[in-house]
């Protein structure tokens, strides 16, 4: 099946999402690997950011692609990897007195809205496919057919 031309929409949702993964999931992802990363008792923040960076990046270049059915599963994996270290650096900065600017929920949580793009074209092109389907579908009961009295009058 052909892949479909993007619509307006769809160029806008992916450059929303280009710029919350460049927001959240790379810029203030590799502050934390860096910061972490040499430290025993956190390091597995580090980690687990690292690799849920490349489901993330797979994803989205999925997406720019057009191929919005595999690029889901990609999206998904990376945020369920992204959000557990996310939180937890939340909780670490909420235990702390100092004040964070930006916040590491504006900093972190954009992210969702990356994975929510990524269902929201996953879907409508899992749309896409089932109505083109049911048209055809359609189309096949309902084009004309030849009448048996025909037939038999033929042979």
């Amino acid at each position: 099946m052909k892949r479909p031309q993007d619509k307006a929409a769809h160029i806008a949702a992916k450059i929303v999402m280009t710029l919350t993964f460049l927001w959240s999931g790379f810029f203030y992802s590799v502050i934390p690997v860096i910061t972490y990363i040499n430290n025993e008792e956190l390091s597995h923040i580090s980690y687990r950011l690292m690799t849920a960076f490349p489901f993330l990046l797979v994803g989205l270049i999925l997406c720019w692609v057009r191929l919005y059915i595999p690029q889901f599963p990609f999206c998904a994996v990376g945020l369920v990897i992204f959000i557990g270290p996310v939180a937890e650096l939340i909780d670490l900065a909420s235990k702390k007195d100092v004040i964070f600017k930006p916040s590491f929920e504006l900093r972190y949580m954009p992210i969702i809205a990356f994975g929510i793009i990524s269902l929201v074209l996953f879907l409508t092109r899992l749309w896409q496919i089932i109505s083109t389907r049911i048209e055809r579908r359609r189309e096949y009961d309902n084009r004309p057919t030849e009448s048996i009295l025909e037939k038999r009058s033929d042979e």
